[in-house]
C-alpha cells in the first residue's frame, strides 16, 4: 500500500502527537497508509518522541540523523564511511526500516560536519570556496567540468557497489541533491548514471533545472521511468529563471502555495509505476498539504 508520510520537519515536539492523529485520520480515510519521516536534522529529544510510533505507523528515516558526519561515498577512505555506519543502522533498526537513503556524493575527502543549520560554514570548512557563487551555498556548475569531479564518480560508484554488499538486506539509496557547494548529484546525467535506488526529491530537482538549463518535467519523468525510486519528497519552490544563481534558495514551501513548477504529471507517473513512499517534506506541513497531494494522486 502506497504510505503518504509527513517529514519530521512538518512537526514540533509541541504539536507533533495532535498532528500525527489529524493526519493518520485523513489519509487511512483516503485509503492509504500514513507514515512519519525522521528529517536528517532531527534533535535527539524529539527522535526519541517519534520513535515511539515505531510500532504503530510506517516509520522512515532520512540518513544520517544525529551523526557527527555527513555520510560521503566519494571519500576515498572508507573506513571514514565505516565509521558512520552503525549510528545510522541503529536509527533504522529502531525505526523498523530497511531503508538506508541520504545525500552521499561530496566532492572531498575531508570529514564534513553534519549540521544542516550552518550548511555553508560546513561545506566551505570542509572543501574550500573555490566554486561558491559569492556568498552563497549555491556550487558554479564550473565544479561538473574538473578532473577531480570526475575521479570522484569513480570513487562514488565503487564505494555505492561495495555499500550495497556490505547490506545486503538494506536499499541502500542516495537522494538527489540541491545545488549546493560540493554537491555530486544535482543533474539528471549523474542521477541516472550513478545511483540505482533514488530517493528523488522535486524541490531540488527543480532549483537543478534552473541552475544547469534542463527541462525539469521531462528530465523527471525520465528520470522516475529509468530509476528505482524508493520514494520522493514533495514540496514546493519559489525559486524562477530570473533568480540569479546565489538567489536560488531551497523552499521546501507548501503545496497549496503558488510556485512555478507543475508537480501534479510527476505525482501521477509515480503512482502509476508503485513508488511506495511520498513524503511532504515541508516546513510546518499541514493537512491542506495532504489534501493538495490527495487530489493529485486521485486525479
Amino acid at each position: 500500500m502506497t504510505t503518504i508520510e509527513y517529514s519530521s520537519s512538518c512537526l514540533t515536539e509541541q504539536n507533533y502527537r495532535e498532528k500525527i492523529a489529524e493526519a493518520h485520520a485523513v489519509v487511512v480515510d483516503a485509503g492509504y497508509e500514513f507514515g512519519v519521516q525522521i528529517h536528517n536534522s532531527i534533535s535527539q529529544s524529539f527522535l526519541e518522541k517519534l520513535l515511539e510510533y515505531a510500532n504503530d505507523l510506517n516509520l522512515s528515516v532520512h540518513s544520517p540523523a544525529l551523526a557527527p558526519f555527513f555520510l560521503n561515498l566519494a571519500n576515498t577512505d572508507q573506513a571514514a564511511i565505516e565509521r558512520i555506519l552503525p549510528g545510522c543502522l541503529q536509527v533504522l533498526q529502531r525505526a523498523r526500516s530497511n531503508i538506508l537513503f541520504f545525500h552521499g556524493f561530496f566532492m572531498c575527502d575531508n570529514p564534513i560536519e553534519h549540521n544542516m543549520r550552518d550548511y555553508r560554514r560546513v561545506m566551505i570548512s570542509a572543501m574550500g570556496n573555490e566554486f561558491a557563487y559569492g556568498d552563497s551555498i549555491v556550487q558554479n556548475p564550473n565544479a561538473f567540468n574538473t578532473a577531480s569531479f570526475a575521479a570522484r564518480k569513480i570513487i562514488f560508484q565503487e564505494n555505492m557497489e561495495w555499500l550495497q554488499k556490505r547490506l545486503p538486506e538494506i536499499i541502500v539509496a542516495c537522494e538527489n541533491d540541491f545545488v549546493g557547494i560540493g554537491s555530486g548529484l544535482q543533474r539528471p546525467q549523474e542521477i541516472l548514471e550513478l545511483v540505482n535506488n533514488v530517493w528523488f526529491d522535486t524541490g531540488h530537482f527543480w532549483v537543478s533545472s534552473l541552475l544547469h538549463g534542463f527541462d525539469f518535467e521531462k528530465s523527471a519523468l525520465d528520470i522516475i521511468g529509468k530509476k528505482n525510486i524508493v520514494g520522493v519528497h514533495l514540496h514546493h519552490n519559489f525559486s524562477t529563471q530570473s533568480d540569479v544563481p546565489e538567489q536560488l534558495r531551497d523552499s521546501h514551501a507548501h503545496l497549496y502555495e503558488a510556485a512555478p513548477q507543475n508537480l501534479a504529471p510527476l505525482v501521477r507517473a509515480m503512482r502509476d509505476k508503485g513508488v511506495p513512499r511520498f513524503c511532504l517534506e515541508i516546513v510546518n506541513g499541514n493537512l491542506r498539504d495532504i489534501e493538495v497531494l490527495l487530489g493529485w494522486l486521485k486525479s
